[in-house]
């Protein structure tokens, strides 16, 4: 399915400042993101020096290091547990696992603050989340289109085209962002109303919407500037805005919702403002490092370079609609079950969504060192580094999976106390995790073909898939394999 180190001290603006209007100052910007590149596509990695044999014996002889320790393993094994692409590959995973982590944090935060105000408005907020998510994410492929043409301009030192795609992505999604803002505001009943929304919850969920959407523009406009900083292979500025954004959100939310008590206007208006602020922190952050001049926003984008994005845009909008009809055919039929195998579906679904969001950031770091490997048309380098992605996402799945069997009765109890649906959710839990080692793999190959932009073998992939659950839970499982199991085994 299709689901984003130390940090630079500063501030939101990242320490480094080149200058923008010199050829020197452009140079010295291109050598300093190589350095930052590491091993995962500089050509003359080969060159960095060691320690010097002489260090080493000394600091041996304090105590046994942790390379020397390595050394004394047969070669296979020892290449197997290190690697020259460890370092990238953690400095680009761990902000993007921080912003997993933030991400439903703020989400319970937001419950338990919009949950004060009763059921009905708690109901209206998350349905309008909801939309508002559906309607949004088919913008995500600005991030895929602005990513490898980005890494492209960075890998051949060619600072200028970089920002000129940035720049064409930021003028791009400001009208699809401004288009969304009028379409939700106009038929924002009729899209509630299609996603179920009831007489009680109705009205409170159009007025969270219509206020919600105000940010539609911040929202498509952060999916090309997160593609841009992916394009300079960088995950900790991002991770800044986003700990700024939500802050924001927080702060707003106690303010209007507890204090002022604005109710659902009150938390839509929370989230529109900190998502501007997550896209402006981000923007300026692309000025600031000059890696986008505002001058270059007068560029448009010429007729090839729109279609092929529109093309682009399409063919993942196929892919969204492909797994959000998969996850609602799972749902309803689980639904159409009765109330206990509904809670024990959605249990099981909250458990595996986490763990999901967790592995999507190894498509993150596929597409994002493949895309800049591929910029400098060093092949050798990309498919190194895929091997590695592929193996410390392996271990992950299997740690993870061996986590979910041992703990599988605390993790259900988190999201209910109902025995019957302890019950019923218990046996899937080791079904699922048998699986579940292959799903950073598959998430990081989607990051790997997302980074060589091959989006038709992605939508072609996720299209066929779904067509395979859907085929399975309409048609199979009710005869083969009926009840909750059967679900999960289309799903």
């Amino acid at each position: 399915m299709m689901n984003k180190s130390l940090l630079v001290s500063g501030g939101l603006l990242p320490a480094i400042r080149p200058q923008r209007c010199t050829r020197a100052g452009r140079r010295q910007l291109s050598l300093r993101a190589r350095r930052r590149a590491g091993p995962s596509c500089d050509a003359n990695r080969q060159q960095v020096s060691h320690k010097p044999a002489q260090q080493e014996e000394t600091s041996s002889s304090v105590a046994l290091s942790s390379s020397s320790l390595l050394r004394l393993l047969p070669s296979p094994i020892r290449s197997n547990l290190v690697s020259e692409f460890d370092a990238r590959i953690f400095a680009l995973l761990i902000p993007a696992l921080g912003s997993v982590f933030l991400d439903p944090l703020m989400a319970v935060v937001d419950t338990a603050i919009v949950g004060r105000l009763g059921t009905v408005p708690l109901g209206a907020v998350g349905l309008s989340n909801l939309v508002y998510f559906f309607t949004t994410v088919v913008f995500s492929f600005l991030l895929v289109v602005t990513t490898p043409r980005v890494a492209a301009a960075v890998a051949q030192d060619d600072l200028k085209e970089a920002s000129v795609s940035t720049a064409q992505g930021l003028v791009i999604g400001l009208v699809f962002g401004v288009a969304l803002l009028l379409g939700l505001h106009a038929y924002a009943p009729a899209l509630l109303k299609g996603f179920g929304a009831q007489d009680d919850v109705l009205s409170q969920a159009v007025t969270h919407l219509r206020v919600r959407c105000l940010a539609a523009p911040a929202a498509v406009l952060l999916f090309v500037t997160n593609g841009a900083f992916r394009g300079f292979q960088d995950t900790r500025t991002p991770l800044k805005a986003l700990v700024a954004q939500n802050a924001v959100y927080l702060a707003l939310d106690l303010i209007l919702v507890g204090w002022l008590g604005w109710g659902v206007a009150g938390a839509a208006t929370a989230a529109s403002a900190g998502q501007y602020i997550g896209f402006l922190a981000m923007a300026a952050a692309l000025v600031q490092r000059g890696s986008l001049d505002l001058g270059d926003l007068k560029i448009l984008p010429t007729p090839k370079q729109l279609g092929s994005t529109l093309l682009t845009g399409l063919a993942l909008a196929l892919c969204i609609g492909s797994v959000a009809t998969s996850v609602l055919t799972a749902t309803s039929m689980a639904s159409a079950m009765g109330a206990v195998t509904l809670g024990a579906h959605t249990a099981v679904k909250q458990i595996i969504d986490f763990s999901q969001n967790i592995f999507g950031t190894f498509s993150t770091v596929g597409q994002t060192m493949v895309a800049a490997c591929l910029g400098r048309n060093d092949r050798a380098t990309a498919q190194a580094a895929v091997k590695r992605i592929l193996q410390i996402g392996l271990a992950l799945g299997l740690f993870t999976s061996v986590v979910l069997v041992l703990a599988q009765g605390p993790l259900i109890s988190l999201f209910t106390s109902e025995a019957a649906v302890v019950a019923e959710a218990r046996p899937i839990i080791p079904m699922l995790a048998f699986f579940l080692p292959l799903a950073p793999i598959a998430c990081a190959l989607e990051g790997v073909m997302t980074g060589s932009y091959e989006i038709a073998w992605i939508a072609a992939r996720t299209i066929i898939a779904a067509g395979i659950s859907c085929s399975w839970l309409y048609l199979a499982a009710p005869r083969f394999l009926p009840g909750l199991q059967g679900v999960w085994v289309g799903f």
